[in-house]
């Protein structure tokens, strides 16, 4: 039996491959530094809209800017702003394809039980404001059943991979992380047929400036492919995403594999 042409992605029709090639528009939160900046980039220079949320600016922030990013700024422990940065999304668009929640906060145990508020303010950022600000989007832009059965929208969360690994120092931001990565199952439930939702669970991408030597080599030493994979890896996953309009209520996970020694 002869086997059908290869494709780009998972479409099953010529029809569907037209309707997830056109120019999409797409809102990430958290676009100033990192994973966001670089997926902002990588989006606006394949010819999508993106529209990206900031704290503070920054001079990544501003070259996105002079590519074309539409820069709203929104700090995310403010919930009672999510309804009217929402209103700001509806007016810069009439449709919204895809939102990536890749906004994030980052603070050692030891720091918060120094400043017990920090946990509260990680599950705020992680957790409460994406799943808010989710629903005041569907609100002020509703995504719609569609008479093909495909989803009209997709919400992505940005976790990550050591949630089923553990860590030792960092108990609060991973279980912040595991709370929302736990909710794709029932927000994916809740918006069928109209909105996909997906996570992807990275774990090492790539590292800081400060971190020395031997600090990468140990990261390194655990990996089972033992390479700094860098963000790309993340835009890829998002192109798979937005290609493959099959993806429902999955965790994609961005690791090199972990050995089971420490």
């Amino acid at each position: 039996m002869a086997r059908p042409p290869a494709t780009n992605s998972c479409n099953s029709s010529p029809e569907a491959d037209a309707v997830t090639s056109r120019p999409q528009t797409v809102l990430i939160t958290g676009v100033t530094r990192r994973v966001g900046a670089h997926l902002a980039e990588h989006l606006l220079a394949a010819g999508h809209r993106v529209i990206g949320s900031y704290r503070h600016e920054t001079d990544a922030l501003r070259a996105l800017i002079d590519q074309g990013l539409i820069a709203l700024e929104l700090d995310l422990l403010e919930r009672g702003r999510l309804a009217a940065f929402a209103g700001q999304v509806a007016e810069k668009t009439d449709r919204l394809d895809l939102i990536v929640h890749n906004a994030s906060i980052w603070h050692r145990d030891e720091d918060v039980a120094a400043q017990p508020e920090l946990a509260t303010a990680m599950y705020t950022v992680h957790v409460t404001s994406p799943i808010e600000l989710t629903e005041h989007l569907q609100r002020a832009l509703p995504a719609r059943k569609r008479d093909d059965g495909h989803a009209d929208r997709q919400v992505v969360f940005m976790t990550d991979a050591h949630i089923d690994e553990g860590e030792p120092d960092h108990i609060h931001y991973i279980a912040s992380k595991a709370a929302i990565q736990s909710s794709v199952r029932s927000l994916a439930l809740r918006y069928a047929p109209h909105t996909r939702v997906n996570a992807i669970a990275p774990g090492l991408l790539m590292f800081h400036p400060e971190d020395d030597t031997d600090y990468r080599r140990n990261r390194l030493r655990r990996r089972l492919l033992p390479f700094e994979p860098g963000p790309g890896v993340v835009s890829q996953t998002i192109d798979y995403l937005m290609a493959c309009p099959l993806i429902n209520q999955a965790v994609i996970r961005l690791d090199t594999g972990r050995r089971w020694e420490n």
